[in-house]
């Protein structure tokens, strides 16, 4: 099974969920409360048998894993994501097993709201809840030193 993650960049001014200093924004499309894993942990993450076996760090690992979209569900977000809001969507294949501090591409405390998919007044309905973590992106054209401009190329050509 291949799986992914999935991301918009979305002008800011497009969005109604308040203020962003950024020109840009973008929306990591994750899985949320998936019931059941789409792999089982021990395929999924590599070195899962090596985790704790309790503590919240483990829950923590576990519940990223679960952020994780299958080609389906892929799918089927960008179809949504184009009817309901014409926004595109950029996805990235994850090599399984996955390492653990691999699994998330955002930083939770970068996050400045949230996007629900679901109980609105949808073009159809999603097989999953699907959110979007709304983060401020730095596009290129904002960056002003040269150790920005490195920066930022070596983190996009680390995905």
């Amino acid at each position: 099974m291949k799986l992914f993650r999935a991301f918009s960049l979305i002008d800011s001014s497009r969005l109604l969920s308040g203020q962003n200093p950024e020109n840009f924004v973008k929306v990591d499309w994750v899985c949320y409360l998936r019931d059941d894993p789409l792999l089982p942990f021990e395929s999924l993450i590599e070195d899962y048998h090596n985790l704790s076996e309790t503590g919240k760090a483990k829950l923590w690992i576990e519940r990223r894993a679960n952020y994780l979209l299958s080609q389906p569900e892929v799918d089927e977000l960008k179809k949504y994501l184009e009817k309901q809001y014409s926004f595109s969507i950029e996805v990235e294949q994850v090599s399984i097993p996955v390492l653990a501090e691999n699994l998330v591409e955002f930083n939770e405390q970068d996050i400045t709201g949230t996007i629900i998919l679901r109980d609105r007044d949808e073009p159809f309905p999603l097989s999953i809840n699907i959110i979007g973590m709304v983060s401020s992106y730095r596009d290129l054209i904002n960056v002003r030193t040269v150790d920005e401009l490195l920066g930022e190329i070596d983190r996009r050509n680390e995905k």
